[in-house]
Formats: C-alpha cells, sequence, structure tokens
C-alpha cells in the first residue's frame, strides 16, 4: 500500500480512490510543506487552541440528596473546586439536604451531628459552613432547590431564596445541564 501522505495516492487500491477523485483536493499552497505524518513537514503550532482545554464545553453537576453532613461536604467541595477551577459546577439541593443547606446555623448543626471529635469536629463543621457559602459566592457555582423538595418539605421560600438560586424541577435541572458529567450524592 502507498504511503497515506503522497499527493494523489491511493489509501488502498481496492477502494478505488483516486484518479477522478484528486480533482479539486486542496493542495498546499506555494512555500507549504507536506502534512504528513511520516517526517514531512507540518504545520508549526496549533491552529488557535493556545493552552486550552480540547473540550467544546465541560461542567459538573451534582445531586445533593442525602442530609448526611460528610455527603453534603463532598459535594459541595466538589462543586466549589470545580467552580474555583473555572469550570462551570451546577447543583440540585433535594430532600435530605435541603434542611442543612438552609440552616442559618449549619456549623452548629453539623457540632451537633458530626461524627468526628474534638478539633476534627469543629473543623468540619467550620469548614462545611463556609464551603456553603463559598459555593453561593463564586459566579461558576450555582445551586437550586427541588420543586418537589421545597413543596413536600415545606420549606421557607425566603430561606431557599437567601441560600440558593431559587427552585427547579429535577426534569429541567437535568435538561439544563445536558451533556455535564452528573454525580449523586
Amino acid at each position: 500500500m502507498p504511503p497515506v501522505c503522497r499527493k494523489g495516492a491511493d489509501v488502498d487500491g481496492r477502494l478505488g480512490v483516486g484518479g477522478e477523485h484528486d480533482e479539486g483536493v486542496a493542495g498546499g499552497q506555494g512555500g507549504e510543506g507536506s502534512s504528513c505524518l511520516e517526517g514531512g513537514q507540518g504545520a508549526g503550532e496549533a491552529a488557535g487552541v493556545e493552552d486550552r482545554r480540547h473540550t467544546i464545553f465541560m461542567m459538573i453537576a451534582a445531586i445533593l440528596e442525602s442530609g448526611r453532613l460528610e455527603r453534603l461536604y463532598t459535594g459541595l467541595s466538589l462543586l466549589v473546586s470545580a467552580a474555583a477551577d473555572g469550570t462551570p459546577a451546577r447543583g440540585l439541593v433535594s430532600f435530605g439536604a435541603l434542611a442543612p443547606m438552609l440552616d442559618p446555623d449549619l456549623a452548629e448543626r453539623a457540632l451537633d451531628a458530626s461524627s468526628f471529635s474534638g478539633e476534627a469536629r469543629e473543623t468540619f463543621a467550620r469548614s462545611l459552613a463556609e464551603l456553603r457559602d463559598t459555593a453561593a459566592a463564586l459566579e461558576d457555582c450555582r445551586l437550586w432547590a427541588c420543586a418537589a423538595a421545597v413543596e413536600l418539605t415545606g420549606a421557607d421560600r425566603s430561606a431557599v431564596d437567601a441560600r440558593l438560586e431559587g427552585v427547579m424541577s429535577t426534569p429541567r435541572f437535568l435538561r439544563e445541564v445536558a451533556g455535564a458529567e452528573i454525580v449523586v450524592l
């Protein structure tokens, strides 16, 4: 089989590629080298890529469902870390996670409920409250309350609006984050 990079060469003689198919094939301009991989001269640099990620759109999404504070910590940490690195992060706060996320005394709740002891318990409680506050402050991190969770738990709508972006149904959230990596915690 002839090398692929020869101008006008058949890729595989059995395919019948070549001949009249060579007409109109874009060739190199004067002074340009071959672009073949077998040692020919290629492009000097990537065309407009300049150290960018090679994805069209990247996002991470999490459904925060568990009322276990360690799981809430993990979910918030994931979203905050992604947003701090410039990756859009979206979260839907569902049934179990809604009450802790709306609690104005989340650090106290974490002190009382944490499985950690001593100084670790205090660090966890403070860090959890800081993660929640950081998530709210980051532009690339947006959290909504699950509409069903708000309705069925009787959550205070003013508390939802104060802590979160508002209320969104699960189907709408899934449409909004279509194509994102989704985790459920």
